[in-house]
């Protein structure tokens, strides 16, 4: 008799045969049928079944439709996916691009550099008429041989002396001619200097050396609309490469290391702090899969550098000026790979903000047991005010990896074309390091207007202060290394507010 038949193994009372696959009793058509005298018949009857055939009936009894999609997609359907992610990744960077064109401008702008004054007042001195120019040269010379004093005479009668009450007169002064409203010849302060440079017709004349707005209204006046969307193709691929190289090498150093990849959350529904993509909680060595993750992020900043210097380049330099594609751009810079002088700021640009973003869930959840399950709002919180202060670290460093970028940009471009120079919408600032050129935006470049203290009288009946005029100091202060912040803010915000607003519409009722 079977084992089913006779009921349970009395040496295995507690076995329940499995409802799946082919039954224990059932025996196989290609074998002949146990040896039922044999206490070892069913355990022979077992062993000689297929595994195959076995394997392949129990996956067919189980369901996957939780897990996976009924049906493959299609080729078609791939393509048309990835058509689609294209288009709105660079959708979003068109749409940004203005935005960062204007904070790049202002990063490396030198303060004081645009338009001088005397060049706004007399533009059109240079196409002035040839008898005005005439006239200016002959009243400075008329000017000059009175304020010299005459030869002395030894031989001669002194002159009588006027009659008293008599004035002698006045030489009148020359009169501004109304076809020229720009050339005013009556002080001689407000005529520029022979020897002054003539300041080149693209530099951008920023009224605000904060404003972003300004920046951009001064650019659509000075180029057009394509003044403002300059370098939007090098930011699409820089973006797509960026993330694509970043992924590859994250996994490349998961696999090596035997660490889980960090992009791969175990998490039903993920909290919106993980950025990037990154979920470290649920690693079981969160250390090692932060190590992991920065590293990643700074070797695709070290192996990207050439097109984000090309790309910072093409923002730059005016839209008329050639070239202005990607690979034409590159060809002009003197290596393809980082220069050491900015080697240090490249690599704390790459890697400060992936390392705040993915360590402050871990130090929420260690230290301020604050947990995104648990605290959900909390944790929102908390996370929000880490990307603001993620924000806050991370432009002092890119506006002078800017500054270095344009260096690095301006020295290829004498190296190969005989010191020629670089035309730029603005006047870069200098470049000393990441500590020399902080210090001089803050206390060596422009001016900034400091509100004095008021001033308390010396009697003592008064008690009202005396109100004392703002100072002038050198330098652009702290304000100078966060040019840009208030976009990125607002763009936080709207990053913020979209993904509320979707994970609301999402639960569907849900409470």
């Amino acid at each position: 008799m079977s084992a089913s038949k006779e009921g349970p193994n009395p040496l295995r009372p507690y076995y329940i045969p499995p409802s799946v696959g082919a039954s224990a009793g059932t025996p196989s058509k290609s074998q002949p049928p146990p040896n039922l005298g044999s206490k070892y018949g069913s355990s022979q009857s077992a062993s000689s079944q297929s595994f195959g055939s076995s394997a392949r009936n129990i996956l067919a009894d189980m369901d996957y439709s939780d897990y996976l999609s009924d049906t493959s997609p299609s080729t078609t359907a791939t393509i048309k996916s990835l058509a689609e992610q294209a288009l709105w990744k660079y959708t979003s960077v068109f749409l940004a691009q203005p935005f960062d064109v204007a904070k790049t401008v202002l990063q490396v702008r030198l303060p004081g550099s645009g338009l001088p004054p005397r060049f706004r007042k007399f533009k059109a001195i240079q196409v002035a008429p040839e008898n005005e120019i005439k006239r200016v040269g002959h009243r400075y010379s008329s000017a000059s041989s009175e304020n010299e004093s005459p030869p002395p005479t030894y031989y001669t009668r002194p002159a009588p002396p006027p009659p008293t009450g008599l004035t002698p007169p006045r030489r009148p002064r020359p009169r501004r001619r109304p076809d020229s409203p720009d050339l005013d010849l009556s002080s001689d302060e407000d005529i520029p200097p022979r020897n002054t440079p003539k300041p080149s017709p693209h530099i951008l004349d920023i009224k605000s050396e904060s404003s972003l707005t300004a920046a951009l209204s001064t650019l659509w006046q000075k180029e057009g609309a394509w003044g403002i969307f300059k370098g939007t193709n090098s930011t699409y691929v820089h973006s797509i490469l960026l993330s694509t190289i970043t992924s590859f090498a994250r996994s490349f150093l998961a696999a090596i290391f035997a660490v889980p990849d960090p992009s791969l959350s175990f998490q039903i529904n993920p909290p919106a702090g993980s950025v990037g993509g990154l979920d470290i909680l649920s690693s079981p060595t969160p250390m090692a899969s932060l190590a992991i993750a920065v590293s990643a992020a700074g070797i695709a900043g070290i192996l990207l550098a050439p097109l984000d210097i090309a790309r910072t380049k093409l923002m730059l330099t005016p839209s008329t000026h050639p070239p202005r594609s990607v690979m034409s751009t590159l060809k002009t810079l003197s290596s393809w790979t980082l220069p050491w002088s900015i080697a240090p700021v490249t690599f704390l640009h790459s890697t400060l903000p992936t390392f705040m973003s993915a360590s402050l869930p871990l130090f929420l959840r260690s230290k301020l047991s604050i947990d995104p399950v648990v605290t959900p709002t909390m944790y929102d919180l908390a996370i929000f005010i880490g990307q603001g202060l993620e924000l806050g670290a991370k432009l002092p460093i890119e506006t002078v990896l800017r500054r270095g970028q344009m260096n690095i940009a301006q020295t290829g471009l004498q190296a190969g074309s005989q010191n020629k120079e670089l035309q730029t919408v603005v006047t870069v600032g200098p470049y000393k390091g990441l500590i020399g050129t902080m210090r001089s935006i803050i206390y060596e470049e422009g001016e900034r207007t400091v509100k004095a203290a008021p001033v308390k009288p010396a009697a003592a009946s008064r008690t009202t202060s005396l109100a004392r005029d703002p100072e002038r100091r050198k330098g652009q202060g702290l304000e100078g290394l966060w040019r840009g912040w208030r976009v990125g803010m607002w763009g936080l915000l709207g990053i913020w507010g979209a993904a509320t607003l979707g994970s609301v519409g999402s639960k569907g009722g849900e409470f």
